[in-house]
């Protein structure tokens, strides 16, 4: 049995749409019974991770108040080291939309995920999205993110009226393994055909021992 555990939701991104689509995906993986999905807090990371997951997936961006003044986030100097050990030492993580959202450049996190996300025009837009096997456009967010794209493989790049940019990526480190996925925003995008495909193919080569 493949565990997967799940960090989803924030104040921007509907957690729920983002479980149901999640859910959906796992039920088109080729062996969907051998999968078992875990939805935790942002103060379980910490210990779940201790649990040694076969994939931790996270769709939440740092900041748990963004409107507010004083802004508060959740990865804690425990998290970011214990996520690091977790991928290095052999776990995998995937990086989902918001999951790269508001980490600093300088912590262990987006280190090892070698990108984060830098910005997006307001609201929504027409987004061509371009991968190796298919090309599909939604309307969704244009994410305009930081990649390293000399030490990782981009699998995915998107289009929109705003201009270019990368939309996936994914390598190994240390041990583990590591991929980002910047669609989708709306719960329309997340259950998607096409997005749902991708975040099947990108956790099957997360859990696979290749």
């Amino acid at each position: 049995m493949a565990k997967i555990i799940a960090l989803v939701g924030d104040y921007w991104h509907d957690g729920e749409a983002a479980k149901a689509a999640l859910e959906a995906t796992i039920k088109r993986l080729p062996n969907k019974d051998e999968f078992e999905l875990q939805n935790v807090t942002y103060e379980e990371v910490v210990e779940a991770l201790e649990t040694k997951p076969d994939l931790f997936i996270n769709a939440k961006m740092n900041k748990l108040n963004p409107k507010d003044e004083h802004i508060i986030t959740w990865l804690t100097e425990e998290a970011d080291e214990k996520i690091k050990t977790y991928v290095k030492n052999g776990g995998s993580i995937l990086a989902w939309h918001a999951g790269m959202a508001g980490y600093p450049r300088h912590t262990h996190y987006t280190q090892l995920l070698r990108g984060s996300f830098d910005y997006h025009p307001p609201g929504l837009q027409e987004v061509i999205y371009k991968g190796k096997d298919a090309t599909f456009t939604i309307a969704d967010e244009l994410y305009f993110v930081h990649c390293d794209e000399a030490n990782t493989e981009v699998y995915l790049r998107s289009t929109g009226v705003d201009g270019d940019t990368i939309a996936g990526w994914k390598h190994p480190y240390g041990k583990g393994k590591v991929c980002c996925l910047t669609p989708a925003h709306t719960k329309e995008g997340m259950l998607n055909e096409n997005i749902s495909r991708l975040l099947a193919e990108k956790i099957m080569w997360l859990v696979s021992h290749e």
